[in-house]
């Protein structure tokens, strides 16, 4: 969360700067604008993060099998739940050639190999 807020806090305290340095007036001009933006910047990143917390939650109890509930249902959720687990076990086993590197880690590596 912390770090969700200051992103967001630092996001709108460089736009209050940026724009002062667009218009060509001393970045400290009105400081209210930076206190503004600052503060609307830690409100969405406040935001963010309990949108985020919310939502894990939501996903933890839409994946939660109640005792209850009726046999079709809890195999419903179960085959779910093991479908998810064996792609993640799949993607785990799959040899290094097989698994995707991303651009820049092939660019690294064959930089490493050319010296």
């Amino acid at each position: 969360m912390f770090r969700t807020v200051v992103w967001w806090s630092a996001a709108g305290f460089f736009t209050a700067s940026y724009s002062r340095v667009l218009m060509r007036l001393p970045i400290f001009y009105k400081p209210q604008l930076h206190v503004a933006l600052t503060a609307l910047g830690a409100y969405v990143g406040v935001y963010c993060s309990d949108t985020e917390d919310r939502f894990n939650a939501w996903a933890n109890h839409v994946y939660e099998v109640p005792e209850d509930a009726p046999l079709w249902i809890q195999k419903k959720l179960k085959a779910r739940i093991d479908k998810v687990d064996l792609l993640n076990k799949i993607a785990e086993e799959l040899p290094e050639e097989m698994k995707m590197t991303p651009y820049w880690e092939k660019r690294l590596e064959s930089a490493m190999e050319q010296k």
